[in-house]
Formats: C-alpha cells, sequence, structure tokens
C-alpha cells in the first residue's frame, strides 16, 4: 500500500492539517517552555535577566530571518500580504496595540497565552476567551464594525501619497536614502535581527526559553510555507498568511456556533490545535487542575481585559502573535508600531497596578508605648 504523500492532498487539506499542527506544536511548546508576552514586559520591567523577554526576542529574530528567507530564495510572495498594504491604519495600530497591552495585563495573558492556560483547567481563561472571542468578532463584523471603520479611516495614512507601494520598512528605507531595494532590504533585517540576537545572548538563562522562543519563531515562516507554498492553488490564489490569534479566535467561536453554515480555515485549524497540544504537555508534566476566579473584583477585572484585547486586537489588525512574530516578519510599519505600542500599554498598566496596589497597602499600626511601630 502506498504512503500517503503531501501531493497526493488538496490544497484546503494541505492548509487545514498544516495549521492544525502548527497549533499543536504552538500549544506544546509555549507550555512546556513558559512563553508569555505579558510575562515578557513585565520581565523587562523587573529584572535585567528577563528570560521570558529574551525568549520572545529570539521568536521574533527567528520568525523575521526564517521568513526573510523564503522571500530571499523566491519561494514567498508577500507582495499582496495583509500586512503590506499601502494604506496604513496608523491610529488603529497605536490605540488598538494600546488597549491590548492593557487588556493584557488585566487578563493574565495574551489570547495565546490563555488559550494555553485554559488547556489545564484555568477557567479563568477560559471565560476570559469566550469575551474577548465575542468582543473581537463584534469588532470586526458586528456592532463595532462601523465605528471601527470610521476610526481607522479617519486616522489612516496613505502611503502612496509619498511614493510606496507597500508599508513595507525596507520600502521606507529605500525610498529615504534613495538606495536599491535589495540593499535596503539587507540593511533593515540586519538592524532588526542583529540587535534582538545581542540581547538575547548577552546573558544566560534557562535553556527553555530560548529553546521554546526558537521553536516558536520557526512556526511563522512554517505558517508560510503551508498557507503560500504547499497549500498555494493557482485556480484560487489567496495571500499567504500565517499565525495569529485574535481574528481567528473570532472566528473560531461563530464556527462552532454556525458549523453547517461556516468554512474552517487555517486560523480556525491553527487555534483548535493549540489547546490540545498545551494539554497534552500539561497531562505528561501532571499540571491539570481548576482554577476559578476569586472574587467580582477579580472576575471584572478579567473580563475588561477580555474585551479590551478583543476590541483591541482587531483595531491594531493583529496581537503579539498576529503583529509581535508574523507582521514584524514581513517587514511592516504597522506591525512594528502596534508591537511597540502593545508593549507600552502593558508596561504602563502594571506600572499603574504597581502604584494602586501601593495606595491600598494597609496603613503600619500606631506605635504603642514601649512597642516600636512596624516599619
Amino acid at each position: 500500500m502506498r504512503a500517503v504523500t503531501v501531493s497526493d492532498l488538496d490544497p484546503r487539506t494541505i492548509i487545514l492539517l498544516g495549521g492544525f499542527a502548527i497549533g499543536l506544536a504552538f500549544g506544546a511548546v509555549a507550555r512546556w517552555s513558559a512563553f508569555c508576552v505579558r510575562g515578557a514586559v513585565e520581565d523587562l520591567l523587573s529584572t535585567p535577566d528577563a528570560p521570558r523577554l529574551r525568549g520572545y526576542l529570539l521568536a521574533a529574530a527567528v520568525a523575521l530571518l526564517g521568513t526573510q528567507a523564503l522571500v530571499a530564495t523566491g519561494l514567498l510572495d508577500l507582495g499582496k500580504s495583509f500586512y503590506l498594504p499601502a494604506a496604513l491604519p496608523l491610529g488603529g495600530v497605536i490605540l488598538g496595540g494600546l488597549a491590548f497591552g492593557i487588556g493584557m495585563v488585566l487578563a493574565g495573558g495574551c489570547g495565546a497565552r490563555l488559550l494555553v492556560l485554559a488547556a489545564a483547567g484555568n477557567l479563568r481563561s477560559l471565560v476570559t476567551l469566550l469575551v474577548l472571542a465575542i468582543a473581537a468578532y463584534a469588532t470586526l463584523r458586528g456592532l463595532l464594525a462601523i465605528p471601527r471603520q470610521i476610526f481607522a479611516g479617519s486616522t489612516g495614512a496613505d502611503l502612496k501619497s509619498i511614493g510606496l507601494s507597500d508599508q513595507s520598512l525596507s520600502s521606507l528605507t529605500a525610498r529615504v536614502w534613495g538606495i536599491g531595494p535589495t540593499l535596503a532590504h539587507g540593511l533593515v533585517v540586519t538592524a532588526l535581527a542583529l540587535p534582538a540576537v545581542a540581547y538575547v545572548f548577552r546573558r544566560r538563562v534557562a535553556p527553555r526559553h530560548l529553546i521554546g522562543g526558537a521553536l516558536i519563531g520557526l512556526l511563522v515562516p512554517a505558517g508560510f510555507i503551508v498557507t503560500g507554498i504547499l497549500g498555494a492553488d493557482e485556480f484560487n490564489p489567496v495571500p499567504a498568511e500565517s499565525i495569529t490569534v485574535t481574528g481567528p479566535l473570532a472566528q473560531t467561536l461563530v464556527y462552532g456556533l454556525t458549523y453547517t453554515g461556516a468554512t474552517m480555515d487555517f486560523g480556525i485549524a491553527w487555534v483548535l490545535g493549540i489547546p490540545l497540544g498545551a494539554a497534552t504537555v500539561a497531562l505528561l508534566r501532571r499540571e491539570v487542575r481548576l482554577e476559578g476566579f476569586d472574587g467580582a473584583g477579580h472576575t471584572r477585572r478579567y473580563l475588561v481585559g477580555g474585551v479590551l484585547m478583543g476590541v483591541g486586537g482587531v483595531l491594531s489588525v493583529g496581537c503579539t502573535i498576529g503583529q509581535g512574530l508574523t507582521g514584524v516578519s514581513t517587514l511592516s510599519i504597522g506591525s512594528l508600531l502596534a508591537t511597540a505600542s502593545i508593549f507600552v500599554g502593558a508596561a504602563l498598566a502594571m506600572r499603574w497596578r504597581q502604584l494602586a496596589g501601593l495606595r491600598h497597602r494597609p496603613a503600619a499600626p500606631p506605635a504603642v508605648a514601649g512597642v516600636p511601630a512596624r516599619s
């Protein structure tokens, strides 16, 4: 009996199986390595070792180098990529990124992290994911879609007006410096990847953070290979895509509710694979346990965080994975701005929570004769 090969499968099957396999890998690696972008911001503010930040930066560098290697060899065409239109939603990527970063802190993690946590029995994450998905879909196609479109149109920038055909950072560099596109492309890739890699290996951290970051970074070019090369359909050509969470999570919710009237795609398949991969690792490591909310205030914080991530993720056209890894790997200016905004929003939220905690710390009891007051 002849073994089934990739050439025997139709493009749609390749895309669905590939997306599910990438999701499985992401969930397993993220659970094993504690890959967490919220944790990366926290490390940035609190420790010089910053293991989770180094893991995330390595993931971004590997994603960038892998994707651009595919472009350089002519295997991948990003000319019509979702991340590189000439219209730059400037207000959306900045405001949405800030909102997503704040929501990520309130909810204890981004959408990808919540999927990983929910798979091990974290009910807080599961509820927050549902809220995130509903808010995202409402912003994408529901009640908030028209306000979103109006805001994006009024705060966007048309890069064609300054002679750019897309929002690639290499195109902007070539235009500003008056150099050839190949040289500009090489300079931009080097300027982004080299400092990140140098920072990552400047200090020694637990190997699992670096191994996990590198493996997750490889999933970005893997996604482009699945959708843009192996699953390319010459009769129905579509732009190549790779991993992102906010939009596919909303689509997954709708797919589950309207199965007979919906169609599975790469994003849905990848999202479904994440919790299965994470649950497998959690079971093997005996880490599965149910965790709920601690009270009304705790619940409110998570729900607000879910709403902010859902709305912000759609406004910014992606999340910590979609913009921070996949988008940045395409050299998209919008992705770089969105990622920076997410980090700024998360850092501001963390500082605010620290200050709020200090303000609400119980005061020291008054001193009693013969007994010193507590410091």
